[in-house]
């Protein structure tokens, strides 16, 4: 009885952690940010049109500002329930299903080609 009892305290103060912790729209949109500023780093200039890299030059010198207009053409979606949120994005022929919790995102699967 007792390991049961200890148990359901140690479920019910993992749950409260969770709640207490997860991470917020503004946390999600951070994140975003993050990834997308560091896939457009690591790109690669090489087969690339004249256009493309043009796009990747500019958004390597003017990061902030390149995110401004990509973002633009970024669906998401952010679902909060209770003791984690999801974070749907959608966006030039990708898409990722993410889930927070504990302050984290984690998007198993990652980017996927649509």
């Amino acid at each position: 009885m007792r390991g049961l009892i200890f148990i359901l305290v140690v479920l019910g103060l993992l749950a409260g952690a969770a709640y207490a912790t997860k991470p917020t729209k503004q946390d999600g949109e951070r994140a975003l940010k993050d990834q997308l500023l560091l896939a457009l780093a690591k790109e690669e200039l090489k087969r690339k049109t004249m256009g493309q890299q043009l796009a990747l030059t500019l958004c390597r010198t003017s990061p902030e500002e390149c995110y401004k207009l990509v973002r633009g053409e970024i669906d998401t979606d952010f679902t909060d329930q209770t003791l984690y949120v999801r974070y749907d994005v959608e966006g030039f022929d990708h898409r990722a299903t993410c889930y927070g919790a504990f302050t984290q995102f984690f998007c198993p699967g990652g980017l996927v080609r649509e």
